[in-house]
């Protein structure tokens, strides 16, 4: 008998509440290690598919749940959004100012358009 089979045969003979009484006991020892673990900005940058500096100012701007530890910062693994990855540089983008620039000066000039010196 494989093991999932003698598992799935040992659950069909308990009753409802020595399972429960079972996995009560059993739901510390059954928990991911992720859950406690502090990752560096580095593993965190790379969970989120981000710049490692990026993941620091957005903790430092408290964008991003993190701890600070000495100089550095620590984040926990279960706060991340890790379904979507992509979300949390959605939301930088979106509170980053955008710069609307003009044509330089040289292009405007060979153009044949003012520079902005009243004649």
């Amino acid at each position: 008998m494989s093991a999932p089979d003698l598992g799935a045969a040992i659950l069909a003979s308990l009753d409802e509440k020595t399972i429960r009484a079972l996995a009560e006991r059993l739901r510390p020892y059954l928990r991911g290690s992720d859950a406690d673990r502090l990752l560096t900005s580095v593993e965190a940058a790379e969970r989120l598919s981000l710049h490692p500096k990026t993941v620091v100012r957005m903790a430092r701007d408290g964008r991003l749940p993190a701890v600070k530890i000495g100089t550095g910062w620590r984040f926990r693994a279960d706060q991340l959004d890790i379904a979507s990855p992509l979300s949390a540089a959605t939301r930088y983008a979106a509170h980053r100012p955008r710069r609307l620039r003009g044509e330089p000066a040289s292009v405007r000039a060979i153009r044949g358009h003012e520079t902005g010196s009243v004649a």
